[in-house]
């Protein structure tokens, strides 16, 4: 039966000490990736790991105050540029955008066969800010040696009708969930968004663990958390994380599979 606990800590599902290279985490979906993704780096560094974030797509700059490095390829750096318990690195600077460019996912799963540092964060999907999106043909481009996938989804389209106002891609997830604008965001929704080889998990390796992450839960009253816990039977999740990422504490509450 699948348990609901306050997650402690989060080597819960992976503890970078006894191994030969990074563990991957990578970060898809929408509705507050960037924001998991430096919550996740300071979570593990406040375990006292070594951490680097990176990406395979876009993102804007670190509003955090941890050292940045942009180069071609991260493997040609030596080990002495990641000195800090929290590092990133990007392959350019869009100063017109206001973005890093980030690597292919065979680059940074070269890095983190080298051991750099204990976890390696990737953020492997863009969302335009909306709360939920379908990937396209070409996202979302996760490293094949992603240990744990994350798919982020905003809170607070659950329950609520869907449409171009707060989707991405509005006519893929359409086409996938057959649903019209204005149809509400419920759990038979989710079930098949998440089971279709192009929904939620699109791209993620057979090996990795699955975890749904929705951001901001407390902004969706009329989702019931038993019904959630229905669909880690259904779907095959790991786990599903409830909780705002931007908020004490961050995560509130973890369904897991047993």
């Amino acid at each position: 039966m699948p348990q609901a606990n306050i997650p402690e800590p989060l080597t819960m599902f992976c503890d970078g000490t006894l191994n030969s290279s990074s563990v991957v985490i990578s970060l898809i979906g929408a509705g507050g990736k960037t924001s998991a993704l430096f919550w996740l780096a300071r979570q593990f560094s406040a375990l006292g790991k070594k951490v680097i974030i990176t990406t395979t797509t876009q993102m804007y700059l670190p509003e955090e105050n941890i050292p940045l490095l942009i180069c071609r390829d991260p493997t040609h750096l030596p080990a002495a540029a990641f000195t800090s318990p929290i590092s990133a690195c990007y392959a350019a600077w869009q100063p017109s955008s206001g973005k890093v460019r980030g690597f292919l996912p065979q680059q940074i799963d070269a890095l983190g066969q080298r051991y750099y540092a204990h976890i390696l964060l990737v953020e492997a999907d863009g969302s335009r800010g909306l709360p939920l999106k379908a990937p396209a043909l070409h996202e979302p481009c996760i490293p094949v040696n992603s240990r744990c996938v994350i798919a982020v989804t905003g809170g607070q389209v659950l329950a609520k009708p869907l449409g171009p106002d707060n989707v991405h891609r509005w006519p893929l997830f359409a086409s996938i969930t057959q649903i019209e604008p204005g149809d509400k965001a419920d759990i038979t929704l989710f079930e098949h968004f998440i089971r279709h080889p192009a929904g939620m998990f699109k791209n993620v390796p057979l090996h990795a663990q699955r975890i749904w992450l929705i951001n901001r839960f407390s902004q969706s009253e009329n989702f019931i958390t038993n019904q959630l816990s229905a669909l880690l039977k259904t779907t095959g999740l790991d786990a599903i994380w409830l909780g705002a990422v931007r908020e004490s504490p961050p995560i509130r509450n973890v369904l897991q599979r047993q």
